[in-house]
């Protein structure tokens, strides 16, 4: 196995990557979109979006892999940044710098790699966009000139983050490490610590913009009956499979968090009720379409949403707003699950100045 190679700017590369604050933050559908197009696409069951970091290479999103990084000195990516053109292997075994690698040798039998380096400014390789096949494989010109295409697509992604100001303003003032500990690390959705203090952030800002926000609450339906009937693996990946969901459903700019167990909360900054009442359609309905993938084949399941949409004003409390989002779940369950209510209260109409 290779030695890792550094960059002669290597520490000005870091600098730049470490600026982005892309590292150990949740997982976004803009990204993970085309990390299943590459799939699709190349007809490969792996597909990475890879940073390279120090020590270790982080995949802000990936398909087909249950690992979030591996250590730098085993990474693939960590030979494709070294060069500008992208990085072909068509038999890992075959070839002197990985026949050896851990990745090859053993799980997950890493045989074909594609990797394309993702250029930030068209000076710093930060990670890559790869492709993996468990079995050798040749890339044709089209599928290279496809593959560099879409990192091209996940650079413009990254240059033009669009996420709230609040939720900016919480990603630059957190270490990596603290960001690290704010992360779910089965959904890889914001936790409740981390959901918690973007709500705070989030609903300081639309106090001082005087805009609206608006919450939804989701709980996944009989979810102890999925647990008991399939085993908790099983469950575990309806968890994934909700998050993925309700990831793919939001704005880019919409925090998803998940609140504990089989409950999820999403924060929708600038949102009053008509595209709260999209959101909520539009979750329902994909819920309703997708049944999750599991080892145990399709299992279908329903979720109940409550939401409440409000104009905050001086004095006013976000945790008892959220209380009502949790009535208006618990009232869809009540009246027969599969189902969202909107909290309509005359104490929490939407107000305009």
């Amino acid at each position: 196995m290779s030695e890792v190679e550094f960059l002669s700017d290597e520490e000005q590369r870091l600098m730049c990557l470490k600026k982005l604050r892309i590292l150990d933050t949740p997982v976004e559908e803009r990204f993970d979109r085309i990390t299943r197009i590459v799939c699709q696409s190349l007809n490969v069951p792996v597909s990475a979006i890879s940073l390279v970091d120090r020590d270790r290479q982080w995949f802000k999103s990936v398909q087909g892999l249950d690992l979030f990084e591996t250590p730098r000195n085993v990474a693939f990516c960590s030979q494709a940044i070294l060069n500008d053109d992208p990085l072909i292997v068509p038999d890992a075994l075959k070839d002197p710098r990985f026949c050896d690698n851990p990745l090859v040798t053993g799980e997950p039998g890493i045989r074909f790699y594609a990797g394309c380096p993702l250029k930030i400014g068209d000076t710093y390789r930060i990670g890559t966009l790869c492709a993996i096949d468990h079995l050798p494989r040749e890339l044709g010109e089209a599928d290279t000139v496809l593959l560099r295409d879409l990192a091209a697509m996940v650079v413009s992604e990254i240059s033009n983050m669009a996420l709230s100001q609040a939720h900016e303003g919480l990603l630059s003032e957190l270490k990596e490490v603290e960001r690290s500990a704010l992360i779910d690390p089965l959904t890889r959705l914001w936790n409740r610590a981390g959901g918690e203090k973007l709500l705070d952030r989030e609903w300081n800002a639309a106090l001082r913009h005087k805009s609206p926000v608006s919450f939804i609450k989701v709980d996944i339906d009989r979810f102890k009956q999925v647990n008991d009937q399939y085993g908790h693996d099983i469950g575990d990946q309806v968890l994934k499979h909700i998050a993925f969901i309700i990831q793919s459903s939001l704005r880019p700019y919409d925090v998803a968090v998940r609140w504990g167990g089989e409950e999820f909360l999403i924060v929708l900054p600038g949102c009053d009720e008509r595209p709260l009442r999209q959101a909520l359609e539009r979750i329902m309905s994909a819920i309703w379409a997708l049944p999750a993938a599991t080892d145990k084949g399709d299992v279908a399941i329903t979720a109940s949403m409550g939401a409440v949409a409000a104009y905050p004003k001086a004095g006013d409390d976000v945790m008892k707003l959220l209380k009502k989002a949790d009535l208006a779940m618990y009232m869809a369950k009540s009246a027969g699950r599969n189902q969202y209510m909107i909290d309509e209260g005359e104490d929490n109409a939407l107000l305009s100045d």
